[in-house]
């Protein structure tokens, strides 16, 4: 028996946004924490748009 699908939830522009904001200032976990998705999906989300995910010092 095949295993059910799992359903995309697809970005709004308010998670893009909030993701431009965060990143760079703090870590993928809390970042995907606040957007309620995987820290997976928030690098490829951040991949794709060419997002730079690196935190910089201080």
């Amino acid at each position: 028996m095949p295993r059910p699908r799992r359903k995309r939830v697809l970005w709004t522009a308010a998670e893009l946004k909030l993701l431009r904001k965060l990143a760079g200032r703090q870590g993928v976990r809390r970042i995907a924490r606040q957007l309620k998705r995987s820290e997976a999906a928030v690098r490829f989300k951040a991949w794709q748009k060419r997002i730079k995910l690196a935190v910089k010092k201080a």
